[in-house]
């Protein structure tokens, strides 16, 4: 997992600089009444392996499910309604170019320690205290630790 966090956070801070804070998820975002230890927007990563399948004694193959949470600051978000003017709209709308440029970096990215990225789903959080988007992507490498 470790291998596999290290280069997304590597690829992510060379392909997407708008990108301020790229973190393990440990629940930034999640505390009440505290700002977010972050700094805006930030990609917050967290990777499980829910399947995993024996090659050998000691080698399994495992699939990995990434998941990143990409959020904004909640100061910088601006209206978006059709009424707005193109300029203001277009600048509210800016996260969703950094929701393309984290996909255009991660989809397909594979290592020789991984096989490629597949993006599986993506979402917006339901919260009303900040923009938070959800892109989860998995991929299968063999696991030789216990070799």
């Amino acid at each position: 997992m470790k291998t596999i966090y290290k280069a997304v956070v590597e690829r992510l801070t060379e392909k997407v600089p708008d990108l301020r804070w790229v973190d393990l998820d440990t629940g930034q975002l999640d505390r009440k009444n505290d700002r977010p230890a972050v700094a805006w927007p930030c990609a917050l990563i967290s990777i499980d392996i829910p399947q995993c399948k024996n090659l050998t004694d000691t080698v399994q193959t495992c699939q990995a499910k990434i998941v990143l949470r990409i959020a904004f600051d909640p100061e910088g978000t601006g209206r978006t309604a059709a009424n707005a003017p193109n300029s203001v709209r277009e600048e509210a709308l800016k996260p969703y170019d950094v929701i393309s440029e984290v996909y255009k970096a991660l989809q397909g990215y594979e290592t020789p320690a991984f096989c490629p990225l597949t993006r599986t789903g993506q979402e917006k959080e339901n919260r009303s205290d900040l923009f938070v988007y959800k892109m989860m992507f998995r991929c299968e490498f063999e696991d030789e630790t216990a070799d």
